[in-house]
């Protein structure tokens, strides 16, 4: 069922929950969803309202205090459904080596194995609409070097979650799905080794404190952070932040414009061509993981006259050469095959990436937050080289030739480093707590019943799309809490 907690907030309390799930994003409904298939009762708490409102919204509202970070509001969605709402829907899946120990980021990896993740990855392809399709990447016989191979990936429509969910939610017995309710503190038991309660308050001012025996946050990795680091009436430090990682090893998947391609071979490229570095590249130059993506430039936009103006130009420049490039004077066009490449390039796990709380408060009286985002000498490295090699692997197998962005070719400029919007890393899964934040379970060390869901434990952000492997994630998280009983 389907409350606003504005005026329904009394409600919560009649409710006898088997757990309770702060955040109805992508993690958060897949969570309540599989609990309730399971026979458990659940308390869902989402801090927005069935549609987006800037009330709402600018409570995410923080500062970059790093590199130049454009998301830290506008790249996460406040409401029901999450960032669900504007995600693109492009999904794939870790590569193995993903999960393996990587010595040279001098941090641990993942807990846990690509076996354990990758099984029953059906279930969470049937959840986000691409259920049947083929995810694995493949060797592609042009490639003889080993150096790259051709990205398996699948496109949802993409899954809105509150539109897909909603009908199901709002019929269930098993789920309570309390909107407008926004988690404003955590309260343990006196041992500080389990929470006894959350607080959570309206919009109105009004305030109180539910219970279930578990608690999973799932609000996405910044807010994750956020929301430790400000329950510190008890722990000063923030809840599992004993050894300090909470908020540390932010990472991002770098969006870099590596350079423009013309293509030499019109059977190899159709739509777009998108690579990956193999596993003996990878471990031959110890460098984080990537997609470099070789796409068509922008077509002509549908703007009535001059729409079929940009469509003669194109038509008639790209059969004549030399009158292509007089046309491209008046109108901007690209004739095919000549596009952009673009990348997906995994960042590597750096303490010194950062959240914090800053000092302002938001509405609630809880302090907003300050992202460091650092991008290292590894980052840019790992960035420089899959460029180069890809560009001479095209050009050997006469495929493409590609024109590099000057950053790339010259180390002594600054590379031109954007994000995808990818927020990942902020409570780490690990083997103990000094190393990070959670367990291979998603539990807090050291807090019993309080679980975190979501990309923020990703100890790596490995080189593809995050979201399904946030709901085989969050399905993994389900069935472990449903065992409990």
């Amino acid at each position: 069922m389907i409350f606003d907690f504005n005026e329904a907030w009394t409600r919560v309390s009649e409710g006898n929950y088997d757990a309770c799930v702060c955040g109805a994003g992508p993690a958060g409904i897949t969570i309540a969803r599989k609990l309730a298939s399971r026979g458990r009762k659940v308390l869902l708490l989402e801090g927005g309202g069935l549609e987006y409102s800037d009330q709402s919204q600018h409570l995410y509202d923080g500062k970059s205090i790093g590199r130049q970070y454009w998301f830290v509001e506008s790249g996460r969605l406040r409401y029901f459904g999450g960032t669900s709402n504007h995600w693109s829907g492009r999904c794939s899946v870790f590569d193995p080596i993903d999960f393996e120990a990587r010595e040279y980021f001098g941090m641990p990896g993942w807990p846990i194995s690509y076996d354990q993740v990758i099984k029953g990855m059906e279930e969470a392809q049937e959840i986000v609409d691409i259920g049947g399709k083929d995810l694995s990447p493949f060797d592609d016989a042009r490639f003889a070097s080993r150096l790259f191979r051709q990205s398996g990936f699948a496109l949802s429509p993409p899954t809105r979650f509150a539109e897909k969910y909603d009908a199901e939610i709002r019929t269930s017995e098993r789920i309570d799905l309390f909107y407008n309710a926004n988690l404003t503190d955590v309260k343990l038991t006196d041992s500080l080794s389990r929470v006894r309660g959350l607080v959570v308050e309206n919009f109105n001012g009004q305030k109180l404190e539910v219970s279930a025996p578990r608690y999973v946050v799932a609000l996405g990795a910044i807010e994750n952070a956020r929301m430790l680091l400000n329950a510190n009436r008890q722990i000063p430090k923030g809840i599992g932040n004993g050894k300090g990682w909470v908020g540390r090893c932010f990472m991002e998947h770098l969006n870099v414009p590596i350079g423009r391609f013309i293509v030499t071979d019109t059977k190899f490229w159709r739509k777009e061509a998108s690579l990956s570095p193999t596993v003996e590249f990878l471990r031959q130059h110890n460098i984080g993981n990537g997609i470099v993506t070789f796409g068509p430039n922008s077509s002509p936009q549908s703007y009535g006259r001059l729409r079929v103006l940009k469509q003669f130009a194109r038509e008639t420049g790209c059969a004549l050469p030399r009158m292509a490039e007089i046309m491209r004077q008046v109108v901007d066009f690209d004739c095919p095959g000549d596009g952009l490449v673009t990348s997906l390039i995994e960042q590597s796990p750096n303490p010194d990436s950062r959240v914090t709380l800053a000092n302002d408060t938001d509405k609630f009286g809880l302090r907003r937050i300050q992202l460091n985002w650092n991008v290292n000498e590894r980052d840019k490295k790992t960035i420089r080289l899959l460029a180069i090699k890809t560009a001479e692997e095209m050009a050997k197998l006469d495929l493409a030739r590609v024109q590099l962005a000057p950053f790339i070719t010259n180390p002594s400029l600054d590379i031109e480093v954007g994000a995808h919007a990818h927020h990942m890393g902020t409570t780490r899964m690990a083997t103990a707590p000094e190393f990070g934040v959670v367990n291979e379970n998603c539990q807090v060390f050291g807090v019993d019943n309080l679980y975190i869901a979501g990309s923020s434990v990703f100890p790596t952000g490995g080189g593809c799309n995050p979201t399904l492997t946030i709901v085989k994630l969050a399905l993994r998280l389900a069935e472990f809490l449903a065992s409990l009983d």
